[in-house]
Formats: structure tokens, sequence, C-alpha cells
């Protein structure tokens, strides 16, 4: 009897029903639980591994553009380095705009890191994390291994160099240049981010488990009641009807909680699905598309509404294809979608309509299109940089072929004395005068103009669409007189003007770095002519620019070919009509143009800085002559060698210690050296100088300043100046008897010599007339034609042997014939 009461309240109760309930609730519960959790932890990862992959494949691409500009001759390797460098510096995104990309390479060296700009340049293949990981060489090996892919180590959180977190990364390779590009994801972001999904999703199947509870026990009670009823037809419809419903709620949890706007299109266009992501990405809550199905369409831009209808035409395959569309949200702003459709197919094939997801693409598509910007503007003036400045000079020369009667100009501008305001007031002031000509230049564009920042201090200016060629110099005109107003920031005042160099349609068929360039080299025969100018370029420029730099190259070859050498003008006394010096003069024997005069390639030589290494053979082959000399002949012990110094020259720091070696090394006394200086290598750096000159002086050097009265030292200068002699320049000397106002200037620079107790040399003295004014003015010593012409050494120690002959008659006659014709002129 026990056994069957016992069976008997078994049958009778619901304990067999309420026990299997509850641990399929638990079951159904901790199953949809454990299995969501792991699939949406997964889904998370992977879409932001997808993000970063997406804009580290967008930053790959703007060096693939840069490379095929490389690859064109548009820019040098190096330029298009240093522009990708700068592009990935400035690409910043995450929550904060924290998140950032490094470059490394190959050999485990920094490219560039913009948080840690020290690391730039240096090896980190020893460069250990905390956990003992070889990170930057393990980066090269995984590459080489696998190319692309995701790597964990232990790095500085962001731009926080104290705190270290566990970060995983995605590297890739762009072999052109060896580079690795890599970004990555803090752990401890996705682990936060997953833990706050986590526990929402824990909150929302507690609260199913509670309401599927409550409806278990509803169903409990049916069952029981069903029991009591012996209705097992009942009992087993009511299972079916839980099993479909926990069917359901399993498809609806899933769809609704996705992402990403999911939404199904039936054959007749009714809206039978719509996920309450819509309300999110559109603004609109789904009640709105069942209600009205159109909305789909409507909301779309309508420039973008066309291909849309095209695409849903070819979406209607199972293909899957994709497109980007614009969308005008509820809130009336604009976003972009990525939208994937695919056809959904029922029993045995039967259409059902299509199936729609639709992801917000805006942030990735904002930043694509700020990419394409700093790759084509300059970041200080936000003007277009030299690579768009030379697509839409490409541009216009095509338009330039293909229609007749067009016209465009090309203008390349440069600031005059730009530097002068970056020296004095600083480069944050020269950066506000630049940004400030950027927007001077803008105004007086037309909408149809390109205005460019081509670098530095230079611009320029794309004139399209001009009704005559004579417009772009009005335009310029405009241009010169706004810019010639004054700039004023922070209290400062600078004034300043432009040079403008011009290119006028039609051109030949050249590239369009090439129009670029006559453009520069029209700016700079309009500096060369006093600056504020324009010149309109022309082929005899171009000619002109090859000459010059062949005859920089030809000077190159010829400073190692000897075919420079020297001559040497005797100096003499007036007094006595002794021979006290030479001046060592450089002269070069071209071989193909023969002896080419130093008016044209000294200020070659100046300009493009090769008068260094011809002023360093001027005085060591000057002072070897003089040695020589002095071994040959006892008269040229008291003969000093005249040697003329650059203001290049002089500015160097070590000029002293060069010279004086080069005197130990000849066994030559310091006082038989007088070193030429001009008044202008003075004046560029008057304290520099006067340092120079005091050390040159305590080593025993003689100085003399040449060509005096054509430059503008003061006389307070002057009087610092450890100097022994002026030197009147040839154009004083040979306008005394013609131009009253040259004889005065002569005058007054010999008397102030002699206050100064200072010896005075003329140079160019030609004419018995021009000896004798000098010999009233009490001029002490004088070089020049009349008395003899510059001579090679053979001649020059000739002349020594014969200073104290009786061979030595001619100066001294011509001499004694002046003071003759003087008596006379005066009597």
């Amino acid at each position: 009897m026990p056994y069957n009461k016992h069976n008997s309240i078994f049958k009778n109760t619901p304990v067999r029903v309420i026990l299997p309930s509850i641990i399929m609730l638990l079951l159904f519960a901790g199953s949809i639980f454990f299995y969501l959790l792991p699939s949406l932890e997964n889904a998370l990862m992977q879409s932001k591994k997808n993000a970063i992959k997406e804009l580290t494949g967008t930053a790959i691409g703007s060096f693939k553009h840069l490379q095929n500009q490389v690859e064109r001759g548009e820019i040098s390797l190096e330029e298009a380095q240093i522009t990708a460098k700068g592009l990935v510096k400035a690409m910043r995104y995450g929550p904060e705009f924290k998140d950032y990309f490094w470059i490394s390479d190959m050999d485990a060296f920094m490219v560039m890191h913009p948080y840690l700009p020290e690391l730039d340049g240096k090896d980190l293949s020893d460069f250990k994390d905390m956990k003992g990981k070889l990170v930057f060489k393990d980066f090269a090996q995984d590459i080489r291994e696998g190319g692309d892919g995701f790597i964990e180590y232990y790095w500085q959180w962001k731009d926080q160099p104290d705190q270290i977190a566990h970060k995983l990364s995605y590297i890739r390779e762009f072999k052109p240049w060896g580079w690795i590009l890599g970004t990555g994801l803090y752990l401890d972001d996705i682990n936060s981010e997953i833990a706050l999904y986590r526990n929402r999703i824990a909150a929302i199947f507690i609260a199913i488990l509670m309401v599927t509870s409550i409806l278990a026990l509803y169903v409990i009670k049916q069952m029981y009641l069903s029991e009591q009823k012996k209705s097992a037809i009942q009992g087993q419809r009511e299972r079916l009807v839980r099993v479909l419903q926990e069917s359901e709620e399993r498809y609806r949890t899933i769809a609704d909680f996705a992402y990403d706007w999911e939404a199904w299109v039936g054959t007749n266009g009714a809206i039978l699905y719509c996920s309450p992501a819509s309300e999110r990405i559109t603004g609109y809550p789904p009640e709105k598309f069942f209600a009205n199905p159109a909305l789909v369409r409507e909301i779309i831009i309508d420039e973008d509404q066309s291909s849309w209808d095209a695409y849903c035409i070819n979406a209607n395959t199972d293909q899957g294809d994709s497109i980007d569309i614009r969308i005008k949200s509820a809130q009336g702003d604009s976003r972009w979608l990525g939208v994937v459709g695919r056809a959904v197919s029922g029993i045995r094939g039967k259409p059902l309509g299509i199936r729609f997801s639709f992801r917000d693409i805006t942030d990735r598509k904002q930043m694509e299109d700020q990419l394409r910007h700093q790759a084509l503007h300059d970041p200080l003036t936000n003007l277009a940089n030299r690579t768009l400045c030379l697509d839409r000079i490409g541009q216009a020369m095509n338009r330039a072929k293909r229609r007749q009667k067009y016209f465009f100009a090309v203008i390349f501008l440069d600031l005059d004395r730009f530097k002068i305001i970056n020296d004095s007031l600083g480069h944050r002031f020269g950066d506000m005068v630049l940004t400030e000509t950027g927007v001077r230049l803008s105004e007086e564009m037309r909408g149809l103009d390109t205005v460019s920042r081509f670098g530095g201090d230079e611009f320029v200016l794309l004139l399209d669409e001009l009704t005559s060629p004579g417009e772009a110099i009005r335009i310029i005109k405009r241009i010169r007189e706004k810019m010639s107003k004054p700039f004023r920031f922070n209290g400062n005042e600078v004034q300043t003007t432009a040079s403008f160099g011009i290119v006028l349609s039609p051109v030949s068929d050249i590239k369009p770095a090439d129009v670029l360039q006559h453009a520069n080299i029209a700016m700079h025969r309009a500096k060369e002519a006093g600056r504020n100018r324009f010149k309109v370029f022309t082929e005899r420029m171009l000619e002109t620019a090859v000459d010059q730099l062949t005859m920089e190259n030809d000077m190159r070859r010829g400073l190692d070919g000897d075919e420079f050498y020297l001559v040497y003008q005797p100096i003499l006394n007036l007094d006595n009509t002794d021979l006290i010096g030479f001046e060592a003069l450089a002269r070069w024997n071209h071989p193909r143009r023969g002896n080419i005069s130093p008016s044209e390639f000294i200020p070659m030589a100046e300009e493009s800085g090769l008068i260094l290494q011809l002023g360093e053979w001027v005085l060591h082959r000057a002072l070897e002559n003089l040695a020589q000399w002095r071994k040959q002949t006892p008269g040229a012990e008291n003969v000093y060698m005249s040697v003329n110094l650059s203001s290049k020259q002089f500015a160097r720091i070590e000029l002293d210690k060069v010279i004086v070696s080069t005197l130990k090394k000849l066994d030559l006394p310091p006082s038989c050296l007088q070193l030429e200086i001009t008044e202008s290598a003075i004046m560029d750096n008057t304290e520099s100088a006067i340092r120079t000159l005091h050390r040159l002086r305590k080593a025993g050097i003689h100085f003399s300043i040449d060509d005096f009265g054509t430059g503008y030292s003061s006389l307070s200068q002057l009087q610092q100046l450890p100097v022994n002699t002026l030197k009147v320049d040839r154009t004083f000397i040979s306008r005394m008897k013609t131009d009253p106002e040259n004889m005065e200037i002569v005058r007054a620079v010999i008397a102030l010599a002699h206050s100064l107790d200072l010896n005075v040399i003329a140079e160019g003295v030609e004419d018995p007339d021009q000896l004798c004014s000098l010999m009233e003015l009490n001029c002490q010593c004088v070089q020049g034609f009349l008395f003899h012409k510059p001579m090679t050494s053979l001649k020059a120690l000739e002349l020594i042997d014969r200073r104290n002959s009786s061979d030595n008659k001619a100066s001294f006659d011509k001499m004694e014939k002046a003071r003759r014709d003087c008596k006379e002129n005066k009597a």
C-alpha cells in the first residue's frame, strides 16, 4: 500500500510537470545566455577589428596614391613619405579621438609615432614590453610569415606614457616603402564594453526568465487542470503552443538586438519585419515603416534615389550585393548607410521578398573625406597643396588642347623679405602672415580659379577660363596692390610685397611640373629686377637658367680640374713708386668658352655656395705663390699678398683657424697677408664680424675694406673695426673728372682714412689725370692699368726682381710726369 500511495501522489500532483518545467526554463535561459553572449562578444570584437582594418586600408590607399605620384615623377619619394607620415600622424579616431596610427619598418626602426616622437628613427628591435615580448621585431616577423594580422602585447595607454595596458594591434605592410602601418585596440576598452553589454543582456534575460516563469506557472496550472480532466489532447496542444512561443521569442531576441537595421520587404512592397535599430540609425521607429513602406525610399536623398531603385532590382538575387547611399534622418542631418540586400525564398524556392541590412557608415565616410582633404590641402592655410595644384594645372592644359580660344595662366608668387619677418617677429607671426596672404589671394580669385600654397612663402595661382591673356595681368596688378597693404597682428605691423612669375597659355606639350618650373624661373627674374614686380616667362629665361646651371656644374668640374688660375694686380706706393704688394685675382679658362669674366662667374659662385671652395683655393694658391717668391728672391720679403674674402667665407666660424694654419703650413708671417672684405660682409652680422676680425688681427693679419663707399657702414662701426686700409672703388675713381660729386666722395674717403690713421688705396687708376688728382688728395697707394695690368705669377716674380734695379723706371717716370702735369695745370 505505501508504494501505491506514493505512486498515486506523484501521479495526481503537478510535481512531474513543475520539476521538468523549471529545469527546462533554467536550461533555456542558460543556453540562450551562454549562446548569445559569446556571439555578441565575438561580433563586437570582430566589428572593432573590421573597423580598424577599414581605417588601415584607407591609410594604405593614401600611401598608394602618393606612390603612384612618385612613379609618375610628380613628386619625389622623400616628399611622398613626408606627406604620408603627416597624414598618418594627424589621423585620430575613437570616442575621445586619442586612438592613433604608428609606422615602423621591416628592420624594427620607428618611422613615426604621434605620441612618442622621441622614438622616431630609433632601432626598436630590442624593445620589450612588460611581458618580455620583442614587440617591433615580432611585427616584422609576423608580416614576413603571414602578411597583415593582429598581435597582442603591452603598450602605454593612448597618450598616457605612465600607464601600461594590454593591446591588440592590427599591422599591415606597405611593401613599396617597406613600412609597417599599425593601429590597435586596448583590450580593457573592449572588456569594459563587453561587460556593459553582458550586464544589459543579463538584465534582459532575468526579465525574460521572470516573465517566462510566470507564464510557465500559468501553463503548469493549466496542465494541472488538464491532468485533472484527463485531457491528453489538450495537454499536447498546449505543449506545442509553448514550443512555438519559445521559438518565436528566440528569433525576436536575436533579430531585435542586432546592431544593424534589419528589414524584410515582401514581394508586394509591404514591410514584413523592421528591427528596432531603425530608430537609432534613421530616427524613425519600426511602426513608421510598417505604416508607410515607401518611407524607406523617401528618406534617401534625391541624388541617390535612382541608384537605390536600380539596386533594388539587382538585389533581388541571392548574391548579396552592396551599395552606399545617403539618407536624411528624422533629425534633419545627413547620414551614410551601407546596404546589403539578398532575396528571401521559402519552401520550394517560393519568393518571399528581399531582406536588407543597413549599417551606419557616416564616421567612415567622414574619415575618408578628411584624409582626402588632408592629402590635397595645406594644413596651415587650408589652400590647395602642390599635389592638387599640379592636378588642376594638368586639367587646364587638357582643356586647352580640346578647346580653341581657351586661355589660362599660372602665377608663381613669392613674398619679398619674408625671412626678415620670421627672424624678427618669430615663426608664429610669419604663419599668421602666410595665413592672411592666403585669405587675401582667395578674395581676389574667381570661383573657378585655384589658390595653392607651394611651400614656405611661395604660392601658386591658376587663373582659369580667361577671356584673354591680358586679363591675367590685370588680376595680378590687383593682387599686387592688395599684397602691399600692411599686415597687422597683436599690435605689430609689417608691410611686404610680392614678386610674380607668370606663364600664359598656350604652352608647349610639357608636364604640369614644367609649367610651375617656368613660372618659378620668371618669378626669380622679377626678384632680380628689384622685387614687387612681375615677369612673364619666355624661352630665353629657361635658356638662361639652363646656362646658369650648366656654368655651376662646369665650375664644380673646373675647380677639380685645374681650370682656374690666378693673376696678380700690383699695388704701388705713390710716395716712392715702390711695389708694396699684389692683389690676387681669380680667372677661369673654360675648355670650350675660353676665359670667362669674373663678373659672370663670381656672382654665380656666391649664389650656389661654390664661393667657399673657390675662396679657399684662391687663398691657398696665392699664399703658396708668395712663399715661392720669398724663397726665390729676397726682394719679396716685404711684399704682401691681398686676398678677397666673400661674405659667405667671412661667416665661417673657423675662418681664423683655417687661415692661420695655412700660413704656418707655408712658413709665412701673418703680416704678409692682407684680407679684403666688403662693407656688406661686415654689415650682415656686425658683432660676429668684429669678433672674427679681432681674432685674425691678434694673429697679425692685416685687413682692408674693399670697394669702400658703395656700402652702408657707419662711422661708429668703422671705428670699431681693426682695419688697416680703405680701398676706394674704381667707379668713383673713373668719374672723378667728369662728375664733381665723385671727386668730393673720393676726397671725403681719403680725409676719413687719414683722420682714422688708415692707409688708402685707389683702385682702377687708368690715366694720368686720375693719378694727378689722387696725388693732390694725398692718396698713399694706387693700383690700375696705368702702371700694370694683372699678371701671371712668373711676371710678378720678374717685377719683384726689377723693383730695386735700374730697369724699374717706368713707374717712376709716370709718377714724375703726373706730378709735372699737376703743377702745370695748377699754374
